[in-house]
């Protein structure tokens, strides 16, 4: 039987999972509002491009992964990183080069979040640049050929600058989201076994 396998835990520290298809649902929003605390308990609200729920059902889990899982219940310092075994792939972004069109910075959301946490943890980044394009069908010269990408401020460096200051185009690969868990499913055993099963668990892009 086919599984779906993915990764969750400390960024730079994930624990791996196997589990049925059904175990495991992904809803992608392509645009989402959310709110973000500031310093002093202030509250912003921000749109993130790309913000992803994930449904993690219990009842498809072993016990073993059940616990497993529950340990990063503890995890209360960090955001988690969910990866899955085949990437995603967002198609032409919308963006504007900087520096006489030499740069381009990457629309923040969850994806990008996480790789800049993997690397803040001296693991390998999970974003991977296709190609910067001039026009909205992606096509013609890639920009960014030669060119290299810092997780930690969202910057392409181009390996052809950009002619124009209008609109650009990039086509990127990731493998997974920096996530919070939202929501637990518990379900208490009748009888006298004090036991408290997990039905599941809700993830949601930061």
């Amino acid at each position: 039987m086919w599984l779906t396998s993915f990764l969750l835990g400390r960024p730079g520290y994930e624990v791996a999972f196997d589990v049925p298809p059904a175990g495991m649902q992904i809803q992608r929003a392509q645009i989402a509002s959310t709110k973000r605390v500031l310093s002093g308990r202030l509250k912003k609200r921000t749109f993130r491009t790309d913000f992803p729920t994930i449904t993690l059902n219990g009842t498809f889990y072993t016990a073993e992964q059940q616990d497993r899982m529950a340990s990063l219940l503890t995890v209360t310092d960090s955001f988690l990183s969910f990866m899955v075994r085949d990437g995603f792939t967002t198609y032409l972004e919308q963006n504007f080069p900087a520096n006489v069109g030499t740069t381009v910075t990457l629309q923040e959301n969850s994806a990008t979040l996480l790789s800049a946490a993997l690397v803040a943890a001296s693991a390998a980044g999970s974003i991977t640049i296709i190609g910067v394009y001039d026009n909205p069908a992606g096509t013609g010269t890639n920009y960014f050929t030669g060119g290299s990408y810092a997780d930690a401020t969202r910057i392409i460096t181009l390996g052809t600058p950009l002619l124009t200051a209008a609109a650009c185009y990039v086509t990127y690969q990731y493998k997974g989201w920096l996530v919070n868990m939202s929501e637990l499913g518990v379900q208490a055993q009748g009888g006298w076994v004090d036991v408290m099963p997990y039905t599941g668990w809700t993830l949601v892009g930061v």
